[in-house]
């Protein structure tokens, strides 16, 4: 939401192509997301910034030593 600081989502509630979304919207997919926003508020709380201000590279590196799939 652009009128809410600080929230993440995840799961089927994203902005796709039509051909993207059949494969977005199956669970992996979602687990997928929620990992990676899980992990993102974690991450963020941690180094004291907001959701938007952490870079990609960390949440990238994190996702990675913990085995996700990105």
């Amino acid at each position: 939401s652009r009128n809410i600081r600080n929230l993440l989502a995840a799961g089927r509630c994203l902005s796709t192509t039509h051909e993207a979304h059949a494969t977005t919207r199956l669970t992996p997919s979602c687990m997928a997301t929620g990992q990676a926003a899980g992990t993102a508020a974690a991450l963020a709380v941690q180094m004291k910034l907001d959701p938007l201000e952490l870079p990609v590279a960390v949440l990238q590196k994190e996702l990675r030593r913990n085995g996700a799939a990105i």
